[in-house]
């Protein structure tokens, strides 16, 4: 008897063609009803465990449409019933001669997605029985050992069928499939095309290839604006190639997502850049730490960059083919934390949504969840989610199933969170059990031998997205940013240069062009020393800022312990970055 597991991997590459081609969920069952594969979205909303009566169904008939999911007769005892979270489902059989070897099951989760399938039914019941047979063909095929020109001949018609090009590659990026709509669009290119290369940029193929799924990514080819989505085919979490989607509807692309080259290009270690200790001494840990699955901790001041460094840490690690998920907890509301971190049963609030809703922690698991300014977490909130980090299980707000998960966690603050430990309003046993790890990320001012160097980075990036051809700074321009003070660290250098590739008319970024707090800024004067009293003032200034934090609240509460008014340590600010400028 064949075994449907046997070909798990090889089943999963075809059918994430399906979701990448036509956007819709799927499972595969075997005769027993016992879940074989599905995408990720369904394995969370509906579980392992499905209706048995119902595949039995379509094992008898050979294929089922279930258009009112939940309210029909072969839905009587699901624990569904009433409440079925898909909105259609398509299922058809896969027989190998006369042998049923299971069900192939394509599932809606969503209102649009229903409206779609039911304005096209036939088209879909058509694309699920020739993707029935393609598995079909391709088990007999490998059961026997026969050669598998078929089965990709049975692939190519059924791409065939889409309007978007789609091409399938191996590892190497060597195409392998290549449907009607892809030739037709790349028929400029000659019919002795054999390589990716020869069909997308540099920078394309270099994401495409990177192994990770890509969505959305907006380019043109020969002239024309396109959006590439890819997805990697694997086996045995050993990639074997790619699947690539190209959508040129016109209508379409108005709405969608452009991605730069620098947001979507994987991140390494390679992405910190600068020839100063720190950065040597940083990269060094990275290597060292990537692939442990202990949790990291990354401290420092706004703007210096501690998201890249998270970024750097999950995608040299063994876990960059799986998700990154960041949690920006500044920006969830304090009644709400729970729920975004945990994820809520349906029916778990008012206005909570019928579906229920995974949360942060469910949707990286395998990969890294990074808690940006872990700090501003709500007392209350702290012990759950140390419980999480001890036990690597949780509950959903509603639930009573224990979720188990493999998450790396990564958090960061510029805030003091040994301090706020003494103030009570951080947990002691939270922060040592998230600082297992620590990195600490030093102020721009002190590296000040990387800032030309990132300076030219960025310089280079605006060059691309703003289609300019600056060719450098003049070297006035150099001694002012490097005797700058730069309260707000990369972020704010970053943010000058673009400033500048914006305003300049010249080959040449001059002084000129520098935003006014940079304009009267001098060479730096040797001979010149600071007060010693300004400077400990300063210094003074700084440190209760960065407990408080950079934005407006936290200089708000900085100056009412330091006795002072906003104004005032804004004064104190600018006179002291003039002085380090001038002397």
């Amino acid at each position: 008897m064949i075994n449907l597991y046997n070909y798990e991997n090889e089943i999963k590459n075809i059918l994430n063609i399906i979701k990448s081609i036509f956007n819709i969920d799927y499972a595969v069952f075997d005769t027993e009803s016992n879940l074989v594969i599905s995408t990720e979205s369904y394995l969370r909303i509906k579980g392992r465990v499905v209706h048995s009566p119902s595949i039995q169904e379509v094992i008898m008939k050979g294929n089922v449409t279930v258009n009112n999911p939940g309210h029909m007769a072969a839905c009587l005892g699901c624990r569904f019933k009433d409440n079925c979270p898909s909105t259609i489902e398509i299922l058809k059989s896969i027989t190998v001669n006369t042998e049923t070897l299971g069900v192939l099951s394509f599932t809606s989760f969503s209102k649009e997605s229903h409206d779609r399938i039911v304005n096209n039914i036939d088209y879909y019941t058509n694309i699920i029985e020739q993707f029935a047979h393609l598995l079909s063909l391709f088990i007999m095929q490998q059961y026997k050992a026969f050669d598998s020109t078929a089965s990709k001949s049975s692939l190519t018609t059924i791409l065939d069928l889409s309007e978007d090009g789609f091409i399938t590659t191996d590892a190497e990026g060597n195409i392998e499939i290549i449907n009607a709509a892809a030739l037709d669009f790349f028929a400029s290119c000659g019919m002795n095309t054999k390589n990716i290369h020869q069909l997308f940029p540099n920078n394309v193929v270099s994401v495409i290839l990177s192994r990770r799924s890509i969505s959305n990514y907006k380019v043109k080819i020969n002239d024309s604006p396109v959006r590439v989505f890819s997805t990697p085919l694997r086996n045995k979490d050993v990639s074997v190639g790619t699947a690539i989607r190209i959508n040129y509807n016109k209508s379409i692309l108005s709405d969608s997502v452009n991605l730069n080259i620098k947001n979507d290009q994987p991140y390494n270690i390679d992405s910190i850049k600068g020839k100063s200790e720190h950065v040597k001494i940083i990269k060094k840990t990275i290597k060292k730490i990537a692939s442990s699955p202990s949790t990291v901790f990354i401290s420092g001041e706004t703007g210096t960059g501690k998201g890249l460094l998270a970024k750097a840490i999950h995608y040299e690690s063994k876990r960059k083919n799986k998700p990154f998920i960041i949690v920006n907890c500044t920006s969830i509301p304090e009644n709400l934390f729970e729920s975004e971190l945990f994820g809520y049963e349906a029916g778990a609030f008012t206005g909570a949504s019928k579906y229920g809703k995974p949360g942060k922690f469910e949707l990286a698991n395998e990969g890294t969840l990074f808690l940006d300014e872990i700090s501003e977490i709500p007392i209350n909130m702290q012990a759950k989610l140390l419980s999480v980090l001890q036990e690597s299980t949780f509950e959903k707000v509603g639930g009573i199933t224990p979720i188990n998960v493999d998450v790396r966690i990564i958090a960061a603050s510029n805030r003091n969170l040994e301090e706020m430990i003494k103030e009570k309003s951080f947990r002691s046993d939270l922060f040592y059990r998230l600082n297992v790890i620590p990195m600490k990320l030093i102020p721009l001012r002190q590296r000040r031998e990387d800032i030309s160097i990132l300076a030219n980075d960025f310089l280079k990036f605006y060059n691309r997205k703003l289609k300019k051809q600056i060719l450098g700074f003049d070297n006035k321009v150099y001694d002012i940013l490097n005797n700058s003070y730069w309260p707000g660290n990369i972020r704010q250098l970053e943010n000058v240069v673009e400033y500048c590739v914006n305003i300049t008319e010249k080959e040449v970024i001059t002084p000129a062009d520098l935003p006014l707090d940079f304009y009267e800024n001098k060479q730096a004067d040797a001979s010149a020393a600071v007060n010693p009293i300004k400077e400990n003032e300063h210094k003074l200034i700084i440190e209760t800022i960065d407990r408080y934090g950079w934005d407006v609240k936290g200089k708000t509460l900085a100056a009412e312990e330091l006795g002072m008014g906003l104004r005032t340590l804004y004064r104190k600010l600018n006179d002291y970055n003039k002085s380090i400028a001038n002397r």
